[in-house]
This record gives C-alpha cells, sequence and structure tokens, in this order.
C-alpha cells in the first residue's frame, strides 16, 4: 500500500481515538466540582487496609479515602522506664519505624502519635505508663501532628486523607481523600474541623466540616499551603500561607475578612485585639542580601502592622535555602523515601523556598518556624539561637537566653507554657524547663537525639519526641503543670485548656 493511502487512515483513527477519551474538565471555580466522597463507617465497621480500591471519578482529583483499620502493630511495643538526674521518673517508647516524630496530642486517658513521615501508622498510649492503647493502620502515609477535640482524634497523612478517629477504639469515624501533598495541621472548635488541601484550580483550599460527618459548610481559596495550621480564635480562623500572607476569615460563615501579605514566617497567635506573627525581611550589606526575622503584631480589625519596624530583628541564616545543607539532604531523603524525587507542582515549594527556605516536603510538613506565644503581655518565642521574653506592647527585651547546638537544622523547638514555666527541647536533645518570669533554667535532660516539634504539657507530665523514633514522658510530679495539651496547646491552637 502506498505511504500516501496511510496518511488519511492515521487521521482517522486519530480522530476516533480522542472522540473515545475521557472528558477533562477545565479547571474552573471550585463550586462547579463534587465533593470528594466521604468515607463514613458505623461503630462496628472497620475495613481492612488491603481490600479497598482507588476508583477514579470523572473529575480528575477524586479518590475513594481508604479508611485504615484497627489492628495489631507489626512490632511489639513495650515502655522504658527511666529516672532523671532530679530524681523525676519517665518512660520511653520507640515507634518501630524509627522516623521522625511530631507534637503528641494528649487527653485524660491516652498520647496520641502517628509514627512520622512515610509511616502508616498511627498509636495511642497509656498516659500515664506509656502502654499500647490501640494501634491504627492508615491508608496513607505520613500523618501529621494530630488534635483531639470532644473523644475524636484528628490528623492527616501527607499523602493525602483527613482522618476522624474515635479517641477511645481508635476506630474511623469519617475519612476523605483530599488532596496531595497535606503538609499541614487540622484544628478543630464549634463541633467543626479547619483543613486545607490543594485543589484541581491551582489554588489551595481552607475548608471547614463537620465533626462528626465530614459535612461540608463552607471551602475558600487562598494562595498556598498554611505554615503550621489554621488557628482559631473566637468568631475567626486565621492562617499564615507559606509565601507569608496572613488571613482572617470567619469561623461560622468563612467569609473572608481581610488578608495582608506580610512575608510571615509563623502561624499567628491572636490575643486581644492584636495578631502577633514572626516576619521576615531583606536586607542589604554592600552588594549582598540576607534575611532578618523579628517580631510584630497586626491590627486584628484590619490586619495592618502596628509597629513600623519589627521587634527583636535579627539575621535569619536559616531562612536561606541552602544554608544548612547537611540537614537540608537528610530531609531530601525522606522526601525520596514516599516517592518524591522532586516535589509535586502542588505542593508549590517554590513560596516556601522564597519565603522560609525549605525545598522539600517533608521539611513544609514539620516546619513550625519561631511561632511565639503571649500570656499577661508578655511574649515568648524561639529564634535562631535565643530563647527570648518581650514586653508585648512595646516590645521590650525582658530576658533572653542562648543555646549553642551542633545538630542542623533549628536549634530550639517552639516553647509550651504550663504555670509559670516554659518548656523547649533542643536539637541537641536536651528537654528544658524555664523559669518564664527571669529565664533561669530550672532543669533539663538529654536525650542525646534530636528533639524538633513543641513538647505538650498535661497534669504534670512532659511528652516529647525525638528525631529517632521514640516518645518521651517526664513525670515532674507538679500537676500544676498543665494544659499544653498538643501543638499549640490545644486543638484551636491558640492557648491553653480545652476547645468549645
Amino acid at each position: 500500500m502506498s505511504s500516501k493511502l496511510y496518511l488519511p487512515l492515521i487521521s482517522l483513527l486519530t480522530l476516533i481515538i480522542i472522540a473515545a477519551l475521557p472528558t477533562v474538565p477545565t479547571l474552573a471555580d471550585p463550586g462547579d466540582y463534587p465533593p470528594n466522597p466521604i468515607v463514613a463507617l458505623s461503630d462496628t465497621e472497620q475495613v481492612p487496609v488491603t481490600s479497598v480500591e482507588y476508583p477514579a471519578y470523572d473529575y480528575y482529583y477524586g479518590y475513594d479515602a481508604d479508611p485504615g483499620m484497627v489492628t495489631d502493630p507489626p512490632t511489639k511495643i513495650t515502655p522504658e522506664k527511666f529516672k532523671t538526674d532530679e530524681g523525676f521518673s519517665g518512660w520511653k517508647v520507640h515507634i518501630p519505624e524509627g522516623l521522625p516524630l511530631t507534637t503528641p496530642a494528649v487527653d485524660d486517658e491516652n498520647v496520641y502519635l502517628g509514627g512520622g513521615f512515610g509511616s502508616y501508622s498511627f498509636y495511642a498510649f497509656d498516659r500515664d505508663s506509656g502502654k499500647l492503647s490501640w494501634y491504627f493502620a492508615s491508608g496513607d502515609d505520613g500523618p501529621t501532628s494530630a488534635i483531639v477535640y470532644k473523644d475524636r482524634v484528628i490528623f492527616n497523612t501527607e499523602s493525602c486523607i483527613i482522618y476522624i478517629l474515635d479517641a477511645h477504639t481508635g476506630k474511623t469515624v469519617w475519612c476523605e481523600w483530599l488532596g496531595d501533598p497535606l503538609m499541614s495541621q487540622p484544628a478543630a472548635a464549634f463541633d467543626k474541623v479547619y483543613m486545607t488541601y490543594p485543589g484541581p484550580d491551582g489554588y489551595h483550599h481552607l475548608t471547614c466540616r463537620d465533626l462528626e460527618t465530614g459535612k461540608e459548610f463552607w471551602n475558600q481559596q487562598i494562595v498556598s499551603e498554611l505554615i503550621s495550621a489554621p488557628i482559631i480564635d473566637g468568631d475567626s480562623v486565621y492562617a499564615t500561607t507559606l509565601e507569608g500572607t496572613v488571613y482572617r476569615f470567619g469561623a461560622e460563615d468563612g467569609e473572608l475578612i481581610w488578608k495582608e501579605k506580610k512575608n510571615a514566617t509563623s502561624a499567628p497567635w491572636i490575643v486581644g485585639g492584636e495578631i502577633f506573627v514572626t516576619m521576615r525581611e531583606e536586607k542589604s550589606d554592600g552588594d549582598a542580601t540576607y534575611q532578618t526575622e523579628g517580631l510584630g503584631s497586626l491590627s486584628k480589625s484590619s490586619g495592618e502592622q502596628n509597629q513600623e519596624e519589627l521587634w527583636a530583628q535579627y539575621r535569619a541564616d536559616y531562612l536561606t535555602l541552602g544554608y544548612n545543607r547537611e540537614y537540608e539532604s537528610s530531609l531530601k531523603q525522606l522526601d525520596s523515601s514516599v516517592g518524591f524525587s522532586t516535589a509535586p507542582s502542588t505542593a508549590k515549594l517554590e513560596h516556601a523556598q522564597e519565603n522560609l527556605g525549605l525545598s522539600t516536603v517533608s521539611g513544609v510538613w514539620g516546619f513550625q518556624g519561631s511561632r511565639l506565644l503571649v500570656r499577661d503581655g508578655i511574649s515568648y518565642n524561639a529564634q535562631g539561637d535565643f530563647l527570648r521574653c518581650l514586653d508585648a506592647e512595646s516590645g521590650e527585651i525582658l530576658w533572653e537566653n542562648e543555646y549553642k547546638c551542633e545538630a542542623g537544622g533549628r536549634t530550639l523547638t517552639p516553647p509550651s507554657m504550663a504555670g509559670d514555666y516554659l518548656f523547649v527541647g533542643s536539637s541537641d536533645g536536651e528537654i528544658i524547663c524555664i523559669d518564664a518570669r527571669d529565664g533561669d533554667e530550672v532543669w533539663s535532660y538529654n536525650v542525646k537525639e534530636p528533639i524538633r516539634f513543641q513538647p505538650a504539657v498535661v497534669a504534670g507530665k512532659v511528652y516529647f519526641t525525638t528525631d529517632f523514633g521514640n516518645l518521651y514522658c517526664i513525670d515532674t510530679g507538679d500537676k500544676s503543670l498543665d494544659g499544653w495539651y498538643m501543638w499549640g496547646g490545644n486543638s484551636a491552637h491558640n492557648g491553653w485548656g480545652q476547645v468549645n
């Protein structure tokens, strides 16, 4: 047959094939898309992980969420007891995957903790003894820091599901496949759950769901993933995105009240009529440029900055991409372990690179920045090598402590506060108790493993985790040290005690 006869046949076949292909939806307003399917389970129903398939829907981002299952852990976990130099008793459990762990969440019964970036495991341990209460095998990897709220344990997986579990049994209440990757924690208040995810329209979305059913109440576009988590205070939800925009939404209806691009580098802390946040500024020294970080406050009503100059503003090389290559290399290895040789475009890591000096999914997943807390008009935060105490009205530094660590990454965790005391961990492995009134060190204990995440402090016990896959509990015996139940203090991530 002549080659000239092939051409019309090939063209005809091409048209037939194209016509048979499924139509790909045009990226439009998110309201044009049906919601992702929510998997809701009864009290007795638990679907084994291996039995669930993932059928694609007409809209390309919709997948059934694997609801996971409560089962026996793959390896027996036994708590080990120890004593500190001060005579405090404690226990330690080793999570078999040996991955870097996040801040645990604590309630009246248990300590709740995921198995780390890349893990499919989620654990509940008795908060007093460290014995395993239940084990949950998730349908996707990378559980974030969990929150516990009204007998529900809530967390997402980096890829790509939000889970709501019964705190007593570990059984799935509901779950939903949201998007890939998920790099921030959920928040909860008012019987609602707030969470972000990357949408098919090129934006990230802040969504508000019913605690018990997953029904969506509202959904708002935001420019990128959040730093750490949504923050709830009063009738509003606040958030900082990776490229530094601070948002305020109505918690009930999702109305955008304001947004301000501030090169913010931490999740906000809200108190009274002010929003406290750390911010980045680029400075010049001759032909060279460098990054600085300082504290500032924004008006709660308008978002306008209250200061002309940032407080406690110092050079911040840790916000420069490639500053700590050895630690960055370890984060790239974590990314590679879950299949991210390069990050997906939905992660929008270009925003994190420019504003935070981060280039990995695992780096953003674990980023807490120099997040501060404010109590009684005093601000406390860990910034670079310093733990600082400032007057939250004038910005005057009241005291500061310097810590030098050999390990890479951030030197100190964000502080937790219980009673008159601050609790921080260091990348050299120290858990440190500091008198908030004068900055004096009260006690410390070195576990010789990097501590990256903010500790929890409940009923006199200090709970913290390490990069080596260990969960520690130190019992100080002082039950007045209480109220910091999880990352940010509670499920709203903005203070002490339980949330309504």
